[in-house]
Formats: C-alpha cells, structure tokens, sequence
C-alpha cells in the first residue's frame, strides 16, 4: 500500500513538472505540421503560370517558424522544381511567389496583401480568424489539437487558382456562392 502511494505521488508530481510544458509541445506540433501543410497543399493546386524554374514559398511579417521551413523543404521538389522560402516584411517585397503564408495581424495590411495575391495567383495561407471569409484562399486552424480547413472556392477562383477536389472533400467548410 505504502508503494502504491508513493508511486501514484510520483506520479502526480511528474505531471505537475510537465504540465506547463504540454501547451508548448502542442504548439510546436501544430506548427510543424503547419510547416508540412504548406508543400502538400500545393499538389492539390493547379496555378495559371506554371512555367517557372522554381517552387517559392513566402512568408509575409512573421515566421513563426524559425528555421523548420529552410529544413523542411531544402532539397524537396514541389511540382518537380527546387523549393526557395522567402521572407518578407512588405508587400512590395512579395514579388514571385506560389504561396504566401500570412500572419500579418494588421485587417487592412492584410486585406491589401490578399488583393494583392489574387491579380498575382498566389495562393494565399493563414490561420488568422476570419482570413477566409477576408478573401484569403486557405485558412488553416486546430481545434484540440485536430485540423480544421476553410476554404474560399470564390477567392481561388478569383485568383485563378484551381482547387482539385480532395482538398475542398477535407475541408470543415467551402466558401463558395458567397458576397466577401
């Protein structure tokens, strides 16, 4: 009796150490999953100018991401073509892209970067609340640790991005018919 007491104090006490670290392992998770959705979404989506060299992937404001994309994508092929992640702070530094993952939290600098996106067909990515129903493409979100996609169908459309359908089939909702 006494070991099974001291055994089940120990382990209380173990959670009671780990329990403030189990937030941050949940994030890191969610992130580099994050990391991964960005290439895989792209062989789903068929692109009006896809006669480049190369596969970009842009970040616009923060990373939060730090080195994992570099990682992740160094030596990878999307579309059979070599992988660069950019980095960008403006708009005006977007240039040549495929997909744009914004996490800009500023509404009108993020409305101009997705109007921006669609005359450029880029695909636009965020998990900022509202994103989709903004005119973003992909809003990207977990929910107890499970993914949840919006899409708007009208915005790729507007972009002349073609979503092939097992990617609308997974998504939690399709914005599509609807006034932005």
């Amino acid at each position: 009796m006494k070991y099974k007491i001291k055994k089940i104090l120990i382990s209380l006490l173990i959670c009671i150490i780990l329990s403030p670290l189990l937030p941050t392992f949940a994030a890191n998770e969610e992130l580099a999953l994050q990391a991964v959705f960005l290439g895989r979404f792209a062989k789903f989506i068929d692109w009006p100018n896809n006669d480049k060299d190369k596969f970009v992937i842009t970040l616009i404001d923060e990373n939060p991401f730090g080195k994992l994309l570099d990682e992740l994508y160094k030596d990878k092929t999307i579309h059979d073509k070599s992988i660069e992640i950019h980095y960008v702070t403006r708009i005006d530094d977007i240039k040549d892209t495929d997909i744009l993952f914004i996490t800009l939290d500023n509404k009108s600098e993020m409305q101009k970067v997705i109007k921006y996106a669609q005359k450029q067909s880029i695909l636009t990515i965020s998990e900022h609340r509202g994103f989709a129903q903004r005119g973003g493409i992909i809003q990207l979100n977990f929910v107890m640790q499970k993914t949840q996609l919006k899409i708007n169908y009208d915005s790729a459309v507007k972009s002349n991005i073609k979503i092939s359908a097992p990617l609308l089939a997974i998504a939690q909702h399709v914005i599509k018919g609807e006034v932005q």
